[in-house]
């Protein structure tokens, strides 16, 4: 059953109970009539509808899509929930300064995690080592000829074994430093961006008519960030003149 108007494609509820009603076309006035077919446009003394025609819903139902063309040359904001274009930027700039200093961290975890691997296999060994010995003796001394020879034996395998899993730890370590050294630059400039775009969002947020408390985070945040700013340039400044005097 067709439910638009013939001339302007307005949407009507209609349904079979409808059938011999007559109704207006709210949006182009065209007279409607509503038959088998759906809505088809009405002829003569039919064009003009009754009181007891108008008790189910003549109003035009708009798409999706319109209602969202409409909005949008209403000038109305998509992003208002979300605080508009500075809520946005304030979001994603913490984001990145979350995401690039937890980064940091990680990194430093996983340095430590390798330095104290290498150090788990040498007590590993030096635990076997030990067991050599046997019940009541704490030193090699204290063995027989004998016994000496097959302690040596023995710890002599036991180093063996655990030469290539500390060397091949070591070498690990290593690569994980120089890894995360190497990312550093790359994490400093996720975090600068992120501070970049924490402070367009506390702009946005001072230079828009939002609630006063807001702003006065805003204002804060943004304070420390420039606060920080000049203590890290100050620092560096510091840090090169003293290695410039020392040179």
């Amino acid at each position: 059953m067709n439910n638009t108007c013939p001339t302007c494609g307005a949407l009507y509820n209609v349904a079979e109970k409808d059938i011999g009603r007559r109704l207006k076309c709210k949006k182009c006035r065209t007279a409607l009539m509503v038959t088998d077919a759906g809505l088809v446009p009405a002829a003569g003394t039919e064009s003009v509808p009754s009181p007891d025609d108008q008790d189910f819903d003549t109003e035009p139902r708009e798409s999706s899509f319109s209602r969202r063309r409409k909005k949008l040359f209403a000038g109305e904001n998509p992003l208002a929930p979300v605080g508009g274009v500075p809520g946005l930027l304030f979001g994603i700039g913490v984001f990145f300064v979350l995401f690039f200093t937890f980064m940091q961290v990680l990194a430093s975890a996983s340095n430590l995690r390798a330095v104290e691997y290498e150090k788990k296999l040498a007590l590993e060994e030096e635990v076997r080592i030990r067991e050599l010995l046997p019940k009541g003796k704490k030193d090699r001394s204290e063995l027989g000829a004998e016994e000496q020879k097959t302690y040596d034996e023995k710890k002599k395998k036991i180093e063996d074994d655990y030469f290539v899993s500390k060397r091949s730890a070591d070498e690990s370590k290593r690569s994980t430093e120089i890894g995360n050294k190497r990312s550093r630059l790359f994490e400093g400039y996720g975090t600068m961006f992120g501070f970049m775009l924490l402070s367009f969002g506390c702009l946005g947020f001072l230079r828009t008519q939002e609630a006063l408390l807001l702003r006065i985070v805003a204002g804060i945040i943004l304070t420390g960030m420039v606060l920080g700013l000049f203590r890290l340039a100050l620092g560096t400044g510091a840090g090169a003149g003293v290695g410039v005097t020392i040179g």
